[in-house]
């Protein structure tokens, strides 16, 4: 029989370890691509693809964006809980993909994305920094987004949106769509 002191510690450190994200295997080859929507109030234009990562594990990502305003801002990016309606309403798009309780308490530490949101692609990847003439360019792996449907890290059915990173405002979003079948 296992002490209460050992119980208690087993449980805590459940606990503790509870808010950061799982790397996700098996991942199944499903590719997804969210296109932003054209905007009267911005510039900003691109897209996000994704297929599986190496051996099944984590989502390999293509990043283009363009358009970028050359006001010195850096832009952030996140996958959103909800899609976008039909109306093109960025701030309809709910919170950032979170499943892990995660929050915006404590900023997303690179060095250890594992306790960032699982959404918050430009926390774990890096913000978007970029003349407007050149675009930004990016390919990495995510070892902690599922492209496996019903997944707590699925992102396959929600939205992509692109932040003003000083002032949150919401410039750009599209839906992740099945791509490539």
């Amino acid at each position: 029989m296992l002490s209460k002191t050992l119980l208690a510690s087993l449980g805590f450190s459940l606990l503790a370890s509870a808010a950061n994200a799982p790397v996700t295997i098996n991942n199944d080859g499903q590719q997804y691509r969210a296109q932003l929507q054209p905007k009267d109030n911005t510039t900003v234009s691109g897209h996000i693809t994704s297929y599986f990562g190496p051996g099944q594990v984590g989502v390999n990502f293509f990043v283009e964006f363009w358009g970028i305003p050359d006001d010195g801002q850096a832009l952030s990016y996140h996958i959103h809980n909800s899609p976008v309606p039909e109306d093109g309403n960025c701030y309809s798009t709910g919170s950032h993909l979170d499943p892990y309780a995660r929050g915006d308490a404590t900023p997303c530490d690179i060095q250890s994305p594992q306790t960032c949101q699982v959404g918050d692609l430009s926390g774990k990847h890096g913000p978007v920094w970029a003349p407007a003439d050149e675009g930004y360019t990016a390919i990495y792996t995510d070892w902690f987004l599922s492209n496996v449907e019903g997944e707590p890290a699925f992102f396959g059915n929600r939205s992509l949106v692109i932040h003003n990173a000083a002032t949150n405002a919401r410039l750009a979003c599209g839906n992740f769509e099945v791509w490539g079948q």
